[in-house]
């Protein structure tokens, strides 16, 4: 492992902190790109708000759009939005407008 400063060498770490570590190592992120807890906080809400299969699809949804806005050299405030999104849902059924 090269010189980085990451989660698992930090006391208290858990599985998912050397987990999201060697992703990041694995993807060429640099150490600390995740917010696990931001990442975490939007699946709960998606799951608990829309459905349970939402909640990997709109972190999913996000990281891309996050990465898009990162190559474009711009700030992300997707979890934000996806967040937000996801606690206002409300589904009218087939058919109804996904707009508002």
């Amino acid at each position: 492992m090269t010189d980085r400063t990451t989660r698992a060498s930090e006391p208290g770490s858990t599985v998912l902190d050397r987990w999201v570590d060697a992703l990041e190592a694995e993807l060429g992120l640099p150490p600390g790109t995740v917010d696990i807890g931001a990442v975490l906080d939007l699946a709960r809400d998606a799951a608990h708000r829309v459905e349970r299969p939402a909640a990997p699809v709109t972190t999913y949804v996000a990281g891309y759009a996050a990465g898009l806005a990162a190559a474009r050299g711009e700030p992300s405030d997707a979890v934000e939005r996806a967040t937000a999104r996801a606690l206002s849902w409300h589904d009218d059924g087939p058919g109804a407008s996904r707009g508002s």
